[in-house]
């Protein structure tokens, strides 16, 4: 069992999401028309976030490399981010996005709210880490910022929240709503993000380690 979820870690879930997100962009085009821009913000993101995990781990990927080695991991290829800790974050995620694709309507400030966070969350922690791989890197011939995740945080999910924000201010609500938003946010990154985190790095489990390291390669 466990090397059939070392196998489903691998590169099974990732084309998951991606038919995950193609389904989610179909679904958008059709009800475009029809939809509230809620309804359609939301959707973006759950068509963006597949785009944001291609970069990440496929194309040019490595984004577990720069991220463990941020949280000061002795092992980057260990913990605390490894392939299963990988799967649950990016597959829960998109999960939970859909399911407010499918509530928007009966929460649409909340979920602006999580299209605006994870819009400037992914940026502000995707420049802050390629800053970060740039001062690791300089003397190796590395001259941007860039790594893996940069490109799809500035375009689409940029855009996304900054029509968010533009929603927020022209709407009426609640702080009931923000605050739901918030909750919904910050109980996806501790529930789908820190937590797996912290159980890896008490576990360092091999099983799940990276063998490729993807864009950072040609720097080590």
């Amino acid at each position: 069992m466990l090397n059939l979820l070392s196998k489903f870690c691998d590169k099974v879930w990732l084309y998951i999401v991606y038919m995950m997100g193609f389904v989610m962009l179909l679904v958008l085009l059709l009800n475009w028309s029809n939809w509230a821009i809620s309804q359609k913000l939301i959707c973006l993101l759950s068509v963006a976030i597949p785009m944001h995990i291609f970069e990440e781990n496929t194309y040019p990927g490595g984004f577990f490399y720069m991220n463990n080695l941020s949280f000061g991991s002795k092992e980057p290829r260990v913990y605390p981010q490894n392939r299963l800790t990988n799967m649950i974050t990016n597959l829960g995620a998109e999960i939970v996005f859909i399911l407010l694709t499918i509530n928007a309507l009966k929460m649409e400030a909340a979920v602006i709210v999580v299209v605006v966070f994870f819009g400037i969350v992914e940026l502000i922690n995707h420049t802050r880490e390629g800053i970060g791989m740039y001062l690791r890197y300089r003397n190796k011939g590395k001259h941007t910022i860039y790594a893996p995740g940069l490109i799809t945080s500035i375009f689409p999910l940029l855009p996304i929240a900054i029509w968010g924000i533009s929603w927020l201010m022209k709407s009426t609500f609640s702080i009931v709503d923000i605050v739901a938003g918030l909750g919904i946010s910050v109980g996806i990154a501790v529930c789908l993000i820190l937590l797996p985190f912290a159980i890896s790095i008490k576990v360092k489990s091999r099983t799940f380690s990276f063998n490729n390291i993807g864009y950072f390669e040609k720097y080590e």
